[in-house]
């Protein structure tokens, strides 16, 4: 999992993310002391400062959460968040929401995974589990209807590796979906080639 993540969406979108990626891993966010959530209307330079404070601490468990939902982030707790996110301290995890990728400075946004889940299901994608439930033929059909659509390829793989996960642990198939949802931002990654390959690896 990347250690810092822009989730494109709205507020409650972001939260249902995080909490069933969680699920999906069996770790419990509610009353969780390492799990950090800010949820103010504006995220500025104290709320940076403070998270960086917070997140040098010893966990309490494995790992340390951040969930920011702010209704806008300044310019000056972006730049403060830089150095937090390019040198995160060890099982350190932060998840930023916003609904406008553009809202967010190129080099904060370098440091960062982008997922944009917005008007998108978190579990139980139907893309996901009709490609899971199909033969190999079916799934290579489904890989040409799905370039035809052009739908998002990072949304599917987030789909199907929360269902890999459920389903079968952290074992083979979810490593192989992984590995290929980490190059999803490189443009000659096609959504077909792509698909068409997971359908005879997985």
């Amino acid at each position: 999992m990347h250690h810092a993540s822009l989730l494109i969406g709205g507020a409650e979108e972001g939260e249902l993310y995080v909490r069933s990626l969680y699920a999906s891993l069996g770790i419990e966010l509610a009353n969780n002391p390492d799990f950090f959530v800010f949820k103010k209307e504006t995220f500025g330079i104290d709320e940076a400062r403070e998270l960086k404070l917070l997140s040098a601490r010893k966990a309490l468990t494995n790992r340390k959460i951040f969930l920011i939902v702010p209704t806008r982030i300044t310019l000056e707790a972006q730049n403060a968040l830089l150095k937090t996110f390019e040198e995160p301290f060890p099982d350190t995890y932060f998840f930023l929401v916003t609904r406008e990728e553009s809202l967010i400075v190129p080099t904060l946004l370098s440091r960062m995974q982008i997922v944009r889940i917005s008007g998108h299901k978190i579990l139980g994608s139907k893309d996901a589990e009709v490609f899971l439930a199909s033969s190999v033929k079916d799934r290579l059909l489904f890989a040409k209807t799905f370039a035809d659509e052009e739908k998002s390829l990072p949304i599917f793989l987030d789909n199907l590796l929360l269902l890999l996960r459920q389903r079968v642990g952290k074992n083979g198939p979810v490593e192989s979906v992984y590995r290929i949802r980490r190059l999803v931002r490189d443009p000659v990654l096609a959504p077909r080639l792509t698909i068409e390959h997971l359908s005879l690896v997985l």
